[in-house]
């Protein structure tokens, strides 16, 4: 049944469908199979009666030799076309036999009572001295005949409402099951920034204990994710201070006086530094992006963000085109000015790095899309899908921490936007191009 049905409701459906068919058909073959008894017993009857009446009777007609026309009828009043009857003597004779009964005796036995063959079902009874005797017997198809249209007139109504009862059973079982659906879609909708609890308002019994748990595993899933985006936030934000001060004194020592291989360690500490300092930056970025602290919804102009951005590449402006401004310059979207610009700078310093000295252009689209591409050598399309994961790099060979799309990601994330990857760009035979879409 479950290799049938893949949802709950057609499983249901069908379990209930095969117990009420089972259970009719096993009340119509016992009612059957009393009707059965009871048309045996009511043709036996029929038999033993129509014997005692007929013997006296064909053995009176049988000596004045009355037809056997002349006695069915005057023996029984109707005519009894299922029901035949033979006279024998004690050989086992023919003497006289109604118009449809067989040439031949049709009982081996005169013993009397009842006895049957594969077709006749017979009544054997001898008179007083047993000289002579009467079979009286009906066919065995005519009691198969009536049994079975006893059993047809109990099943056919099952026939007939079946799919009536397959939709009402279906109907009723889905409507019952409406509050799985209901929680189905609540715990679909839990993950990233929203981890409240499920409503279990108007829910069975069953589900009320079973979203309980879920609420709990929720609430340990929030905890854990607070400890950890607190964990790295505080961490990062501690490390700026000492980091900066570490870089001051090592500026200040290169001013000395060093020897050569004094100045190239200094030097070598300095880069390392800078690279902590960066990953330190890039680490806070990310945990205040997957909080959500002090994320605001304002009213924000796109080409103020790209401006604001572009003032901390002034050193490489010359590699940064702004290629096309939207047909209405005040194009707004509602988000939130830094963490759009944290996204932006993250995407611009990703294609400066991986670029490999190519232009690097920036458009905006009337439907507030912000697309920048460059001309590097780009990406596969097997790495596509795995850019925006935590610490995979674009290049195995490229300095990098593999933050920077995720960063952006959790940011269109908390925006409701979305983070496209194309490679190469349309009409060119290499490069990488990435599409916010707010």
């Amino acid at each position: 049944m479950t290799q049938r049905f893949s949802s709950l409701s057609g499983q249901l459906s069908y379990a209930i469908l095969v117990w009420v068919c089972g259970f009719w058909i096993a009340s119509a073959a016992a009612v059957g199979w009393y009707v059965h008894t009871e048309i045996a017993e009511g043709f036996d009857s029929a038999l033993t009666e129509s014997a005692v009446r007929l013997l006296e009777l064909a053995a009176h007609e049988h000596e004045h030799a009355r037809t056997d026309a002349d006695l069915d009828t005057a023996s029984t009043g109707t005519p009894a076309p299922k029901m035949v009857y033979q006279l024998v003597d004690v050989s086992g004779r023919v003497l006289m036999k109604s118009s449809g009964a067989p040439e031949q005796t049709i009982g081996a036995s005169l013993e009397g009572g009842f006895s049957q063959t594969n077709q006749w079902r017979i009544y054997t009874l001898g008179n007083a001295s047993r000289t002579l005797f009467i079979h009286v017997a009906d066919p065995v198809s005519h009691r198969a005949e009536a049994r079975n249209e006893s059993l047809l007139f109990l099943l056919s109504p099952l026939l007939g409402i079946l799919p009536l009862l397959a939709y009402l059973v279906n109907r009723t079982v889905r409507l019952r099951l409406a509050p799985v659906d209901e929680l189905r879609v609540q715990v679909r909708l839990r993950g990233g920034p929203n981890l409240d609890p499920v409503n279990v308002l108007g829910l069975p019994d069953e589900l009320v204990s079973l979203a309980d748990s879920v609420n709990q595993l929720l609430l340990r899933l929030h905890e854990a994710l607070q400890t950890e985006r607190s964990l790295a936030a505080n961490a990062a934000h501690e490390l700026r201070t000492p980091l900066t001060v570490a870089q001051l004194r090592l500026a200040n020592a290169l001013a000395l006086d060093l020897s050569t291989a004094a100045r190239a360690e200094v030097n070598f500490v300095s880069d390392a530094l800078i690279k902590l300092k960066r990953r330190t930056e890039k680490l806070l970025q990310l945990s205040r992006a997957e909080s959500g602290a002090a994320l605001t919804k304002d009213t924000v102009v796109l080409n103020e963000v790209i401006s604001a951005v572009l003032q901390d590449f002034d050193t490489v402006k010359t590699a940064i085109h702004f290629l096309h401004r939207p047909s209405t310059p005040l194009l707004q979207v509602n988000g939130d000015f830094d963490s759009m610009a944290i996204a932006l700078r993250n995407l611009i310093e990703n294609s400066l790095r991986y670029g490999q000295g190519s232009v690097v252009e920036i458009e905006v689209g009337d439907t507030g899309e912000i697309v920048i591409r460059d001309f590097g050598p780009g990406v596969s399309a097997q790495m596509l899908g795995e850019l925006s994961v935590r610490h995979v790099r674009q290049s195995k060979d490229a300095t990098g921490f593999g933050l920077g799309l995720s960063i952006v990601k959790t940011i269109l994330d908390r925006h409701g936007g979305q983070l496209r990857f194309v490679s190469p760009p349309e009409g060119h035979p290499t490069g990488f191009e990435v599409r916010l879409v707010f």
